[in-house]
């Protein structure tokens, strides 16, 4: 909304306004608007609670998915959405470009693989960003929860053999606007640049927020009490989003700082 807010006009919706889950509710809200394009955010993304609730968990993303799209082909209307880095397998040696095999490890990863199948077969004009790691004001999220638990005290083991790059939540709402002003289609990378794994996210923020010397532990992935399967190695090429827009993510590390500083600022509550 930020991102858009005062180029645009923006009607948005919550799961009470629109369920995607119901094809007449996607009908209805995009009829009844008419916009250029559709910002498709609604998804099932508890990757360890959906290895025991798998129905829920493509209702939402591969179904949910599938009714926005049909909902838009019908008026013609672009669909915006988003995929993830879990649709790969982290058998890679390099960043993961568009073109890539999928093989999700989860439940979840191949719930948001049906739902790039779903928005494919639909048939209507669709750009869909894969994106990783993100963090942001709204809502919980690793970084929120790193520094929640450090602040109680209490011990933190993170896995140190996962990697990927963090993504800031307002530096993807930036890069939707300028692939939309390129006029992109089809599949796109995002995320911010460089690598890191969890432990090293971790390290970062704490010693970022003065809380260097808290309990933390790199930890293997087979170790941690994780249901779900996940990618060794994730990171995303952002080679096309650059062709595209002319425009280059900065480094992770950049990004992170900036909402450290929001935090000691109260620009969310943590």
């Amino acid at each position: 909304m930020e991102a858009f807010r005062g180029r645009f006009g923006l009607r948005v919706t919550d799961r009470e306004e629109c369920d995607v889950t119901r094809l007449a509710e996607c009908r209805r809200e995009i009829g009844s608007f008419r916009p250029a394009a559709v910002i498709h955010c609604a998804a099932y993304t508890a990757v360890d609670r959906a290895e025991s609730e798998e129905e829920a968990a493509y209702a939402i993303n591969a179904e949910g998915t599938r009714n926005v799209a049909i909902a838009c082909r019908e008026h013609g209307v672009l669909v915006v959405t988003f995929g993830t880095d879990y649709v790969f397998d982290g058998c890679s040696s390099r960043p993961y470009r568009e073109g890539d095999p999928v093989r999700p490890l989860s439940v979840y990863g191949k719930s948001k693989l049906a739902a790039e199948e779903a928005l494919r077969e639909a048939g209507c004009d669709h750009l869909l960003i894969r994106t990783q790691w993100l963090y942001g004001s709204g809502g919980r999220n690793f970084i929120l929860t790193i520094l929640e638990k450090a602040r109680k005290g209490d011990p933190l083991r993170v896995a140190s053999d996962q990697a990927g790059c963090p993504t800031y939540a307002k530096d993807l709402a930036r890069a939707v606007l300028c692939l939309l002003e390129a006029n992109a289609r089809g599949t796109v990378n995002y995320s911010n640049e460089g690598e890191t794994t969890w432990f090293g996210l971790a390290r970062f923020v704490l010693d970022l927020s003065g809380l260097g010397a808290a309990s933390l532990l790199p930890a293997a992935t087979r170790d941690l009490p994780y249901p779900a399967p996940r990618p060794a190695y994730s990171v995303l090429s952002k080679e096309r989003y650059s062709r595209i827009t002319g425009d280059f993510p900065r480094p992770w590390q950049d990004a992170v700082r900036e909402f450290l500083a929001t935090l000691r600022e109260g620009g969310c509550r943590t």
